[in-house]
């Protein structure tokens, strides 16, 4: 296992980790707000919060907040009450043990000139000699966050007023925008007068139809995405409480059209606080109107610098999968619809995906669904099926119980354990004929023929329905192969093929495309550019050009993605490094504190679904990058040909925790890192009890899931074998052999049992070069064959038998056990230096192990430069 953020945050992670500033924080004094305290000063150039907090005695304290630039000045006021402190020229500030500059206004208040400082610090107020008042003051360094805005119909837009509005209200975090205003996106794929679909309040997903605004906007305007905030301006959604919309931790956002220009500013900041920052506001605005308190401007200031625009639950088309999908248009006569004079333009090719899509055709009424739930569907079968069981194990025990009665000594025993047989009875075997009558779909799936729930959609539909189609009952197909989707009048059909397909088509003496057709398929690529047919690892299309007459001119092959191969097929294959990062587990909490996690899953539910088995070509779930881009890192250091990176993701159920139940409850009472790293106090703790019983001390060590789930692995292990079958397909597509290439791992949490799975299909197929194993999840189920890597590190948290770290210091997300077939010389452990950066989740954090590649040359656990 796990986690990004190591599921679960402490604040003290996300204070060295993401640099939040918290200056002064426990010693911030709450004074009663009519004897003395720091106000605002007017002509304040950043900014300044005060918490007004009301004792149960009735009695009101304040705690007030103040930020400042890096290196910049800034002024304060501070007042007194005359009844209490007699005068303001005896109130005097320091900052350490210098003293600050003074302006009086008033008998009752002063002006203090901030000195410009690096770092945070606080301002005391002290009343001969006696602390009165400290004022905490962030130093925040400049922030430039660029947004791009895109109007989708035709609006009046002012730049430079969106621009002053938006530096107005984050000055407090000193975060300056930039702002691009664009021409109106008009597209024929969306109507931009329409008023957009409500979303999910969760700020969890977009809509089909954001989707779909982006993906067209993206695919003309693609150089303009990248390090930027993306806001489409929208004149309305269908419900008029919606003014804006943006997922969580993501660079998009919607943003409804206003008739004012600070109007529109203030919603734009809303979303960039709530979606891109992941601040929790209840979709209020900040609190005090738009005055920013102190943890929103050392969000707003902490810029997360991940610019992603697709949210966590959507699909993405990937150029790996074991079944790879075509769509194209046909004549009466057979013949594919030319679009735009070209072949590629005309057979589509959408995406690849594990299996092949699912459709049913049921026409049995007893199959026909009369109800679902939760998504399943119930039929009359399945009614049947639970009706027939009932009564017959009812009528079966009734008589069971009146033979029993009449023979035993006590039949009132004997009833209860009988009945309690029969519902037991009952249930067990309802369950069992659902799932028999499961089976029975298959009769009715969809494999050659029409699939009439698409008839008299338009294309764009039957697109999308295809990209989010899943197999209910399937990870992956046994064998590479295609499938064909063709359209024909308002009718689609549905065509399981091989993994080569071969066209036929006629060109004129330009060569411009006059008839095309689909002549064949087949699992060997077959062409007059190779001296013999070969069986292919990937998927290919042979276009068979001839003229007019019908001869023969040429073959021109092409991989999925369209890339010609014809000049390539008969390169030399050179070796090549192949770099896969593979990720572990990634937690639906977005929160930035422990407390926020709770919140999110509370609200959000638990976990994602398990990964889809493709491997990216980019980091798609931001899991690595954002934490000072350790991925990049790993790569300058690797040097490799081509990078992917594979989802390692499972439900916790797979791990040692077994549940996010049992994982929740654990953290929970763990104890934090001891404050003296010279005596620890954290060897024993008190465990949950119960009112009657209470609870009672456990060792600390014991509390940790170190019992092997080898199930759990085993289901991780082989999602990993199906990458591994994408990854071998994608390095064999010239086609060759990937025997002279090199795979070089680097793994993270659940990202280990995964990419065993990924090793074993590729052992004997692929050189294998480096192996970096960062805090394996159930590290023990695994087996790593030492003599067929060239290097192998396993880096980790210290829990060995003999001189394991303090409790306090272990990862108890994923305890540290040992891989099988590795000794203490392949072990590397945190250093002792970093003893503030260890703890439960601090030891599993991925942002942690930036450390292991400042490891020196010649040292143990060095990764040699490539």
């Amino acid at each position: 296992m796990m986690f990004r953020i190591s599921f679960l945050l402490l604040f003290f992670l996300v204070q060295s980790l993401f640099g939040f500033s918290q200056a002064g924080k426990d010693s911030v004094i709450h004074v009663p707000i009519e004897t003395a305290r720091f106000v605002k000063n007017p002509k304040q150039h950043y900014g300044f919060f005060e918490q007004i907090l009301e004792k149960k005695s009735g009695v009101y304290d304040v705690a007030v907040f103040k930020s400042v630039g890096k290196s910049q000045t800034d002024l304060v006021d501070f007042k007194i009450n005359l009844a209490q402190i007699g005068s303001i020229d005896s109130v005097f500030f320091f900052v350490g043990n210098d003293e600050l500059r003074t302006l009086r206004i008033s008998r009752t208040k002063c002006q203090v000139l901030l000195p410009a400082m690096n770092a945070d610090y606080e301002v005391q107020a002290r009343l001969r000699g006696k602390l009165i008042a400290v004022l905490p003051v962030s130093v925040l360094p400049a922030v430039e966050q660029r947004i791009r805005l895109v109007p989708l119909f035709r609006t009046k837009l002012n730049r430079d007023s969106l621009e002053l509005t938006l530096n107005t209200l984050f000055k407090a975090a000193n975060v300056r925008f930039d702002v691009t205003v664009e021409a109106p996106f008009e597209n024929d794929a969306f109507d931009g007068s329409q008023a957009f679909e409500n979303p999910g309040s969760d700020r969890l997903k977009y809509t089909d139809q954001m989707r779909h605004v982006r993906d067209t906007y993206k695919q003309f305007e693609k150089e303009k995405v990248s390090n930027t905030l993306l806001f489409f301006v929208i004149p309305e959604f269908v419900s008029r409480k919606w003014q804006g919309y943006m997922v969580k931790n993501k660079a998009l956002g919607f943003a409804v059209d206003q008739q004012s220009q600070a109007g529109l500013a203030e919603i734009i900041a809303g979303e960039y606080l709530k979606g891109f920052l992941s601040q929790e506001s209840d979709d209020k605005e900040p609190e005090g109107g738009w005055q920013l308190t102190q943890e929103e401007w050392l969000r707003a200031n902490n810029n997360p610098g991940v610019y992603s625009l697709i949210d966590d639950y959507e699909e993405v088309v990937t150029n790996n999968g074991l079944v790879a999908y075509y769509f194209f248009e046909q004549n009466k006569d057979g013949t594919i619809v030319l679009k735009n004079k070209s072949f590629l333009a005309s057979v589509l090719r959408p995406m690849k995906k594990n299996t092949y899509s699912y459709h049913l055709q049921i026409d049995n009424f007893l199959f026909k669904t009369i109800f679902r739930i939760k998504g399943k569907p119930f039929n009359a079968l399945h009614l049947l099926s639970v009706l027939a069981s009932f009564a017959g194990f009812i009528y079966s025990f009734r008589k069971l119980r009146s033979f029993l009665r009449a023979r035993m000594k006590r039949p009132r025993l004997v009833s209860f354990v009988s009945r309690l047989i029969q519902w037991s009875g009952i249930v067990l075997f309802s369950y069992g004929l659902i799932r028999l009558v499961d089976l029975g779909y298959s009769w009715f799936e969809v494999r050659d023929g029409i699939i009439q729930s698409y008839s008299g959609m338009d294309q764009k539909k039957v697109l999308d329905l295809l990209f989010d189609n899943t197999h209910p009952n399937k990870l992956e197909e046994k064998n590479i192969g295609s499938e064909l989707i063709i359209k024909r009048n308002q009718n689609y059909f549905l065509y399981e093929r091989k993994k080569v397909l071969y066209f036929k088509m006629n060109v004129s003496e330009e060569h411009v495309p006059l008839k095309l057709r689909l002549i064949s398929t087949s699992d060997s690529l077959k062409t007059a550019l190779l001296d013999e047919p070969v069986l292919a690892q990937s998927h290919y299309i042979v276009v068979k050009i001839y003229s007019p007459k019908g001869k023969w001119l040429r073959d021109q092959v092409y991989n999925h993605l369209g890339v010609d191969l014809t000049k390539k097929l008969t390169l030399q294959d050179p070796p090549k490094r192949i770099l896969i990062f593979v990720n572990g587990y990634r937690p639906t909490s977005l929160g930035s504190t422990f407390e926020e996690n709770f919140e999110d899953i509370r609200k959000y539910g638990l976990e994602f679904p398990n990964s889809v088995n493709r491997l990216f070509t980019e980091d798609r779930y931001n899991y690595w990058h954002p934490w000072k881009q350790i991925d990049d890192t790993f790569r300058l250091r690797i040097n490799p040909t081509e990078y992917y990176y594979a989802d390692g993701h499972h439900s916790v159920s797979t791990s040692n925790h077994r549940s996010l139940l049992n994982f929740t409850t654990n953290s929970s009472i763990y104890p934090k890192r001891c404050k003296d790293s010279k005596h620890h106090v954290c060897y024993t703790t008190n465990t949950v009890g119960s009112k009657l019983f209470g609870s009672k001390k456990a060792k600390t060590i014991n509390l940790l899931a170190t019992k092997s789930n080898k199930s759990g692995f085993r289901i991780r292990e082989n999602s990993g074998r199906i990458a591994g079958r994408n990854l071998y397909q994608m390095l064999n597509e010239l086609p060759n052999t990937s025997r002279n290439d090199t795979l070089y791992l680097v793994v993270h949490s659940m990202g280990f049992a995964y990419s065993q799975g990924m090793v074993n299909h590729l052992r004997g197929k692929i050189n294998f070069g480096g192996y970096y194993i960062l805090a394996p999840e159930n590290a023990e189920a695994g087996e790593v064959k030492l003599d067929e890597w060239k290097q192998v590190w396993q880096f980790g948290s210290n829990l060995t038998k003999q001189h394991p770290d303090a409790p306090c210091l272990q990862d108890g997300v994923a305890p540290q056990s040992a891989v099988k077939g590795l000794s203490e010389k392949q072990r590397i452990y945190i250093p002792a230096s970093l003893y503030k950066r260890k703890g439960y989740f601090d030891s599993h954090f991925i942002g942690l192990y930036s450390w292991i590649l400042r490891i020196p040359c010649g040292e143990k656990g060095h990764i040699k430069q490539r």
